[in-house]
């Protein structure tokens, strides 16, 4: 019951803080500018940022595909596009992306619940992996281009963390030594859970070319996040502005927005892409409508894994 209470105490508290930014956002910035903004923009424009948000989907799709074919899961890829669309959808309307991963386990785990919450966290792993990889990418650009190095310190840190959670995850030798302090969380069985999701986990140390070709689905995923976003500003009547901030700006806001004190980053995302693009010249209120156009058209596709969970059976 108190943990109960505390997540929907903490899923509030996310609300808030997201629906606070964005009220701190539309008192500052002029809606109207922000409206006129959005009405403006060019239909076509919108097809096409639809399109490399899709193949982010294709790409997220087939990296787990990549994970549950290592596990043998005898799933085709049309399904596993189909469960991804529905885990999307969750992520959209359930108070963490948690919540889209436990659906990808409810669709595949049959009998075999801790291998399938395997490829679901291993898949999360190397998406983060890649995630700050090109964030690195993207400021090391800067510290050469523009000696800014307020961001390096974030993405070495991040990097660092997120490889060393994989070495331990991924190595037998590095976990003994931290199984006997996890075997101790008798809570709701926390230690005993891990530690099987440890071991099925374990399969996956040896096999680098699944890894290394998820890590490059990884990296492909963020450019098309970052491509999306330029179409919509060209499609607001702004061609001043290249593709070049964009995967700069973009993977280092994808990283800010995962600070888990809003709700799926509301809130946060906006400001970031107010602060971030500032810095090329754009001004507040075309920043947060294109901010807010681009997570419209991902919420669009969410909406196709609403279909596929009402009409899809699960078997």
């Amino acid at each position: 019951m108190r943990n109960e209470r505390f997540k929907r105490i903490l899923t509030v508290v996310r609300v808030v803080v997201g629906l606070g930014l964005i009220i701190f956002l539309l008192w500052a910035l002029d809606i109207r500018e922000i409206i006129d903004n959005i009405r403006g923009i060019e239909i076509r424009y919108l097809f096409y940022a639809a399109i490399p948000y899709f193949l982010f989907i294709f790409f997220s799709a087939w990296r787990w595909k990549v994970l549950l074919d290592f596990k043998k899961f005898n799933i085709s890829f049309g399904r596993t596009l189909i469960i991804y669309f529905i885990s999307l959808f969750f992520n959209n309307f359930l108070p963490t992306t948690v919540g889209g991963d436990m659906m990808r386990v409810v669709y595949t785990m049959k009998e075999r619940r801790t291998d399938s919450l395997a490829t679901v966290f291993v898949d999360r792993i190397l998406g983060f992996v890649g995630l700050f990889i090109f964030a690195l990418i993207a400021v090391l650009f800067l510290l050469v281009d523009k000696n800014e190095t307020e961001f390096l310190p974030f993405m070495i840190i991040g990097l660092v963390i997120v490889i060393l959670i994989t070495y331990i995850f991924f190595s037998e030798k590095a976990y003994a030594f931290l199984s006997p302090l996890i075997s101790r969380l008798k809570i709701l069985k926390i230690g005993e859970r891990i530690n099987r999701l440890h071991e099925a986990g374990t399969d996956f140390g040896g096999a680098w070319g699944p890894i290394t070709l998820c890590i490059a689905h990884s990296v492909i995923i963020q450019a098309t996040l970052a491509v999306a976003p330029f179409l919509v500003l060209l499609g607001m009547g702004n061609f001043e502005v290249g593709l070049l901030p964009f995967f700069i700006y973009v993977p280092i806001i994808n990283v800010i927005a995962m600070i888990p004190v809003s709700l799926n980053g509301l809130g946060i995302r906006e400001n970031s892409y107010v602060i971030l693009f500032s810095r090329v010249g754009l001004d507040g209120e075309l920043s947060l409508a294109m901010s807010l156009v681009s997570f419209f058209i991902i919420f669009l596709f969410s909406l196709i894994g609403g279909f596929f969970f009402i009409f899809y059976r699960r078997r």
